[in-house]
């Protein structure tokens, strides 16, 4: 194979054809090479920390459609999941050196720091009032025709998902390997065609962006949120194409604001600001003290007993029914609300007495829509050692679970779903 006519593009978890600058980066070196040919190449990502079984179902349905959307233009799709870029570069080496390899990035609403890294702010409400500029728009889809061919001498275990049990298999498991339970409220595949198409129902062809604010800490059903954060997880939707599409939505209401389109917006941010407090940070972020620096409470997580309560809790056993309830969820589906996500957290560190980060690592393992940034800075946001401003210097935030059920399941709806 010509080495200097191909071109690796690394996707770096990001399975997904729009809004990729790299792959118009690929096409444009493509053309100034003329005649260049691209190569696609799914790796493990070098910050990837825990995927759980429900979220590598979710990649796997996505690496699915975007290998058949690829074969269309004859472009291969080389899959190396247990490797990182640079060792998978150095297998394909005998085979293949490229002119260039070019490494797709995260989707973030800023490609660069949107405030001054060397003082970022620790509370959000600070960052969204210090912001100067508008979030970037998105570029569409690339236009990959002419690119492909280079993948014809190329040996069929690197284009084909390793079978189960094999030597260097996928780490996940194939994309109908576990069928979604029955009361998901995540129903979806993890594709971006899906995606895409959630995306546009929710703001376009239902209320749901209407009557987000009001419906978002529902706990049962698909449609009292966006569902959009397991697709953002796996790299199959862009943050910038969820914004434009509410820009246009608000476009198309006369510019006239309504509060759940406000309040997505506000959730983008959130969303933002977690991603850059945790590079402004480091370490820190993910550590029991949290950005506070505070010191360990006491003994907690050293004896027998915590880790028996800490199985217990894994197995959604822990004793109180909210909380099993809301675990049994997650153990089934990798799905949780954002309010049952609360009280669980909130749980967690109050009653059970338990090191936050052990929850974090837990919830980082079975989410469908894990993200290390954002795990960790809502754990350490409820365990009072994050961005919470009523924390610093004082406790952390503590629910009433009883007035909780109240208020957002009278019935016991969720309850009798998940006993």
């Amino acid at each position: 194979m010509a080495g200097g006519s191909t071109i690796v593009l690394a996707l770096e978890g990001q399975l997904r054809l729009d809004d990729q600058p790299a792959f118009h980066e690929a096409v444009a070196l493509a053309q100034r090479q003329g005649g260049g040919q691209l190569v696609v190449l799914a790796s493990r990502p070098v910050d990837q920390r825990l995927r759980g079984p429900h979220q590598r179902r979710l990649e796997a349905q996505a690496l699915a459609s975007l290998r058949a959307r690829l074969a269309v233009e004859a472009i291969p799709l080389l899959h190396f999941p247990q490797q990182s870029r640079q060792e998978a570069l150095t297998a394909m080496r005998p085979l293949l050196r490229p002119a260039a390899v070019l490494c797709c990035q995260e989707s973030r609403l800023f490609s660069d720091w949107p405030l001054a890294a060397a003082n970022f702010p620790r509370v959000f409400s600070d960052f969204r009032r210090r912001l100067e500029r508008s979030p970037e728009p998105p570029l569409p889809p690339p236009d990959l025709s002419g690119l492909g061919g280079a993948g014809q001498h190329l040996p069929a275990a690197w284009l084909q998902p390793s079978p189960a049990g094999a030597a260097g298999a996928s780490l996940g498991p194939p994309p109908d390997a576990h069928p979604c339970d029955p009361r998901s409220a995540f129903p979806f595949s993890g594709d971006e065609p899906s995606a895409l198409a959630r995306l546009h129902h929710y703001f376009f062809n239902s209320d749901g962006l209407h009557n987000y604010k009001a419906s978002r800490n529902g706990l049962v059903g698909v449609e009292f949120s966006s569902k959009f954060s397991p697709f953002l997880g796996i790299g199959s939707l862009s943050v910038r194409r969820i914004w434009q599409e509410l820009l246009r939505y608000q476009a198309l209401q006369g510019n006239t604001t309504d509060e759940g389109s406000e309040w997505m917006k506000q959730e983008l941010l959130w969303r933002e600001f977690f991603i850059w407090c945790e590079q402004c940070h480091g370490a820190a972020f993910h550590a029991p003290g949290g950005i506070q620096g505070r010191p360990a409470q006491g003994r907690l997580g050293q004896g027998n007993a915590d880790w028996e309560r800490f199985r217990r809790w894994t197995l959604a056993d822990c004793g109180h029914p909210l909380i099993d309830a809301q675990l049994r969820e997650l153990l089934a589906t990798g799905y949780l609300s954002n309010r049952g996500r609360q009280w669980v957290a909130s749980h967690f560190v109050n009653e059970l007495r338990l090191p936050w980060t052990w929850g974090a690592r837990f919830f980082e393992w079975m989410l469908i829509d894990a993200h290390p940034a954002l795990n960790s800075g809502n754990w350490a946001y409820l365990a009072g050692v994050g961005s919470d401003p009523r924390s610093f210097g004082g406790s952390p935030r503590r629910f009433d679970l009883e007035r909780q059920l109240r208020q957002y399941d009278p019935q016991e709806t969720h309850r009798k779903l998940w006993t």
